[in-house]
């Protein structure tokens, strides 16, 4: 029995239910919309509407090849201010950020595993700047895709005022669609917290006037690497 038969059995059991549930029918979609959109865009197609849509939602935008990766992320980090920053443990930012340490005499610490837990969240509370690499991104919302776990938890994106996130050009998808997709072949192995992030933090709710850094940075650079 899986772990989600179990769930549901005993939910039925506190409903006085005796059997299983019978999964229910898939839907049958009537029109194509949700796969169809930009259903035969190319990665430089893909790539360039997501560029597009970021300048919308208001993230600053850089394009780059892998081997101009370093000065373009310290332009980035140059343009979100003077502080210390949070570091996502990926062994793309351990190759680029030791030197950038160095040459703009910021404190830099990577998310480790080894360390304590609340002492990683007090210095994110504390840094000025997040950066992370986009394990996936949306063409037509510029959203990216974070999976938290001990190499990057959510207060690497989510507590420092501003944030950089690195996303190579092969990880960009079309929409939801998709990024669900993406998610559902983790459906076995799923972290605590899955986090779609669509530019700075930004809310409308009081008379749809746009009001930029409510609840999470107020500050996000995108840089897509041409990694082909």
């Amino acid at each position: 029995m899986t772990i989600r038969e179990q769930f549901i059995r005993a939910v039925g059991k506190a409903l006085g239910r005796s059997e299983l549930p019978t999964a229910p029918v898939p839907l049958s979609y009537c029109h194509t919309v949700p796969m169809g959109v930009m259903k035969d865009s190319d990665q430089d197609e893909l790539a360039r509407a997501f560029i597009e849509y970021s300048k919308v939602i208001g993230a600053d935008i850089f394009e780059t090849a892998r081997d101009a990766l370093r000065d373009t992320v310290r332009q980035a980090v140059d343009l979100c201010g003077p502080g210390a920053v949070i570091a996502a443990n990926d062994p793309l930012l351990r190759e680029l950020l030791p030197a950038l340490a160095l040459a703009t005499k910021r404190t830099i610490r990577f998310w480790n595993e080894g360390e304590p837990r609340e002492e990683k969240i007090r210095f994110a509370e504390r840094a000025a700047l997040g950066i992370a690499v986009a394990k996936l991104a949306l063409a037509e919302s510029a959203t990216v895709l974070f999976f938290s776990n001990e190499n990057c938890g959510r207060s690497v994106t989510l507590l420092p005022e501003s944030n950089v996130y690195i996303i190579p050009k092969s990880v960009i998808r079309s929409r939801l669609t998709q990024g669900m997709a993406f998610v559902r072949e983790y459906k076995d192995r799923l972290p605590s917290s899955v986090n779609f992030v669509s530019g700075p933090s930004a809310t409308s709710d009081i008379e749809l006037v746009r009001v930029v850094g409510v609840h999470g940075p107020v500050r996000v650079a995108y840089i897509v690497v041409h990694d082909a």
